[in-house]
């Protein structure tokens, strides 16, 4: 599996909680975001967590491709987020990402000012030329606001 899907994941759903207008709306700064990932039809296979830390700046809040600029993954790019239902503190919604590494999915975020939790449902492709295979895996990321850029 392609070593920068765990970044990918994370901040695809923090893009998608920072779209909310809300007085949960996370809040700009320094945080750290944990994914992982495990795949279903492969019970062994496990991804150990993976953190980054990220600046958000209010700018991101607005404009979620912004935090997609910085996350290096040169398999996906261009997500586009669709179908979304927000309420104050949780977004449900769909991504797409093109690419060589394309994802397709459903997540959903619960956030605070300075908490996310979230759960992305995704299909890939994975594997060399002439040897993929689709893959569906969950990936579950937290976050956490952990101070000023």
């Amino acid at each position: 599996m392609h070593p920068s899907l765990p970044f990918l994941i994370s901040a695809a759903v923090l893009a998608s909680s920072a779209t909310v207008a809300s007085a949960n709306q996370p809040e700009p700064g320094l945080w750290e975001i944990t994914a992982d990932m495990s795949v279903p039809s492969a019970p062994g296979f496990k991804q150990a967590p993976v953190a980054i830390q990220q600046c958000f700046s209010a700018a991101d809040a607005r404009d979620p491709s912004r935090i997609l600029m910085g996350v290096s993954n040169p398999g996906a790019g261009n997500c586009r987020f669709s179908d979304k239902r927000e309420s104050a503190g949780h977004t449900d919604f769909a991504v797409f990402c093109e690419g060589a590494f394309a994802i397709a999915g459903r997540g959903s975020v619960d956030f605070t000012p300075n908490s996310l939790r979230g759960d992305l449902n995704m299909n890939f492709v994975s594997g060399t030329s002439g040897d993929t295979q689709r893959v569906s895996a969950v990936s579950r990321i937290t976050g956490k606001r952990i101070g000023s850029c």
